[in-house]
Order: structure tokens, then C-alpha cells, then sequence
């Protein structure tokens, strides 16, 4: 039986997730990344939406999106997993499924939530220990929002902008705000986490 499409909530607003299969590897080189932030820029130009927060870890990505529309939130993922995919076959002369089943969509109901989710998001690399300091982690959203890092792809989370209208200050205040340690239950409790 066919899966039924997915449906806009009334934010527009999910934080989805792609695995790679078998948790293998998606990204192997420093280009694969490039890649993929390249694919989502150019399909920026074909669909209506806003990234707010991104992590592409090596087996996984992460990405917080406001959809417009149902056409950009059916199609987007779809486009960016079946390109990525040719890409990773051609480079790695790879047979079989790159991403495991389809994308994972967890919608944001609640605004309160929005900077909660980015910063989840953006502290996967530290939670797996792959750095001990979120700014020497090259493929995140993180020195977009703390470090005013160029982000081409990015459109500024709202209620990042809200942090201070001065924007040394909201910087400094976000990067506070990324290292507040949060129980991992309490994150689960609201909705945030996914699997």
C-alpha cells in the first residue's frame, strides 16, 4: 500500500533527518559536504523554503526548514536524497540504497520550540565527540549564528533575531545559550527529540 503524503502542519515548520543506510557513511570527504549544502542552495532557487539550521554529521544529516507550501515539503527531500544518492554511487562506484528508508519529519508546532530545535541540532557534533568546541565544527549552522560565518543557504532562525538588535551581543548570547547543558529527558518531553 502506498505511503500517504505528507501534510503541511500550520507552522510549516520540521526538523528533518536522513540516515544513511545501514548507518553507513554519507559524507567521506570535505567535497561531499560541499555537495550537498551546494544541492539544497541551488534547489533554494525551485522551492519555497527557509533552512534555519543545519548539521551534516558523517552517517546523518539534520536540518530545520520552514515550507511554504506542500509541494516544497514533498518534493525537496525527495530531490535532495535521489541527487545526492547519484552523486555518492558515481564517486564511490556504490551499488544499492545510500539513505536509509525515507527522510524523518518531526514538525516544530510551537514557536517556543524553534531555537530549542537549532540548538540541538547544532550541538551533534559535541554530543558525539567529535569536537570539544561547536566552532570547530565545519558543517553546521553554529558560526552562522555565533561567529556571523557567511551562510548563503541560511535564513536567520526569528527568534535568534530577537536575542539583541545589536549584533555582537546576540552572538555572544547565543553562544551562551548553545552551551547550557539541558537533561536529555527534558528534550524528549518536548517533542524535540527523534530517532
Amino acid at each position: 500500500m502506498p505511503r500517504k503524503p505528507r501534510r503541511l502542519t500550520e507552522s510549516g515548520i520540521y526538523h528533518i533527518i536522513t540516515r544513511g543506510n545501514n548507518r553507513q557513511s554519507l559524507f567521506r570527504k570535505v567535497e561531499d559536504f560541499d555537495y550537498y549544502l551546494e544541492l539544497i542552495q541551488l534547489l533554494k532557487e525551485e522551492y519555497l523554503f527557509e533552512l534555519y539550521h543545519y548539521c551534516l554529521m558523517t552517517n546523518h544529516t539534520h536540518l530545520l526548514i520552514k515550507f511554504f507550501d506542500e509541494e516544497a515539503l514533498q518534493k525537496l527531500m525527495q530531490r535532495i536524497n535521489l541527487t545526492y544518492a547519484k552523486y555518492y554511487r558515481r564517486q564511490y562506484h556504490y551499488h544499492g540504497h545510500v539513505f536509509q528508508d525515507r527522510f524523518k519529519s518531526f514538525p516544530i508546532e510551537s514557536e517556543s520550540y524553534l531555537l530549542e530545535c537549532g540548538r540541538y541540532i547544532e550541538r551533534n557534533s559535541l554530543k558525539a565527540k567529535m569536537v570539544q568546541d561547536l566552532k570547530d565544527y565545519p558543517y553546521s549552522s553554529y558560526c552562522y549564528y555565533a561567529y556571523d560565518q557567511e551562510g548563503p543557504v541560511l535564513t536567520p532562525n526569528p527568534l535568534y533575531l530577537e536575542l539583541s538588535s545589536d549584533p555582537s551581543t546576540r552572538q555572544l548570547k547565543y553562544r551562551e545559550y548553545l552551551l547550557q547543558s539541558r537533561p536529555y529527558e527534558e528534550f524528549i518531553a518536548q517533542g524535540l527529540m527523534a530517532n
